[in-house]
């Protein structure tokens, strides 16, 4: 039998959440403009 979640343990699940999928969004945009700030700099060589 599961306990129940409080309130408050439940809207930290949700904002746990929503914080680990903006950092892969994060980190997936970083590595993107990080490839073409690397591809801009090299293709002018």
């Amino acid at each position: 039998m599961e306990r129940e979640l409080t309130p408050v343990e439940a809207r930290g699940g949700v904002v746990s959440g929503r914080i680990i999928t903006l950092l892969i969004v994060s980190t997936t945009a970083a590595i993107v403009a990080l490839g073409l700030a690397w591809f801009l700099v090299f293709s002018r060589t």
